[in-house]
């Protein structure tokens, strides 16, 4: 049987629920984990401060793997730190400016927000009021007022059509210089180029000392797929989106059912 050393979980859709808890089985299950020695290590979309709702409902150490992998902190250390470049942030943020519902910019710590009062709230409930509104088109301004360079640009807007047609202009005018991605059904995400969750698993697994078949990842979007791929163990939510089921070994209970929890007993990791 394989000995397992490290957790890897994505937040939203994955380890919190639909009210953004973590169900309590799930807690203890991941107590237990973490107790017997694993180490976790929470994989989002989300800027630092945005994930310390999770790290502080489990009360467990955990190293951060922040904005779908470009921002890797252990502890004091970083283990990755990989901004998006000014000029191709300020051609595709300018492109999408006035396009959408919510246009956002993530940095480590606080996040810079050009939205109407109904989106900054919806944003706010999610990663807390850590947030600036302004236009976050010059990446050099979001610096000036937020302190922190800007990591990437999350677009959010309930017009799934609209949002289709953005993303393959964008795709288009990036020509490789970013990364283009889904971690939702209504945002697209601008990335650093080469920047993955799947990038996280052996840029841990090294700082660990152990080998990337001891790891196991539990995801439940598009960009989660390269996660669980990579992973010794890749578990989808049944929630999950087809991608990321498609790229998991094994398919847990949804995530409103504490289908890590379940997944963890399956696999006698606790």
């Amino acid at each position: 049987m394989t000995m397992y050393s490290a957790i890897f979980t994505d937040i939203d859709g994955t380890l919190f629920k639909s009210d953004l808890t973590i169900g309590e089985r799930t807690k203890e299950a991941i107590r237990q984990a973490s107790a017997n020695g694993m180490k976790i290590v929470l994989c989002s979309g989300r800027y630092i401060t945005g994930m310390e709702r999770a790290s502080e409902q489990l009360g467990v150490p955990v190293i951060y793997a922040a904005i779908n992998g470009a921002l890797i902190k252990a502890g004091d250390k970083y283990l990755r730190e990989h901004r998006i470049g000014s000029g191709i942030y300020s051609q595709l943020a300018g492109f999408v400016k006035g396009k959408v519902s919510s246009l956002i910019a993530f940095c480590e710590n606080r996040y810079a927000i050009d939205a109407n009062d109904e989106w900054y709230t919806l944003q706010n409930s999610i990663c807390g009021d850590t947030g600036i509104r302004m236009d976050i088109s010059d990446p050099d301004e979001v610096e000036r007022k937020t302190g922190e360079k800007p990591y990437k640009i999350l677009i959010k807007d309930n017009d799934c059509d609209k949002l289709k047609r953005i993303m393959k202009e964008l795709k288009e005018r990036a020509g490789g210089k970013a990364e283009i991605i889904s971690s939702g059904w209504n945002n697209i995400e601008i990335l650093p180029e080469g920047t993955d969750k799947r990038e996280a698993i052996p840029i841990v697994a090294d700082y660990l000392g152990i080998p990337v078949s001891e790891t196991i990842a539990f995801g439940d979007w598009d960009n989660d797929a390269g996660m669980l791929e990579a992973a010794g163990l890749g578990i989808a939510m049944a929630n999950g989106s087809e991608k990321a089921k498609e790229a998991a070994a094994h398919i847990t209970l949804s995530n409103n059912e504490d289908g890590i929890a379940a997944a963890l007993k399956k696999f006698s990791i606790i």
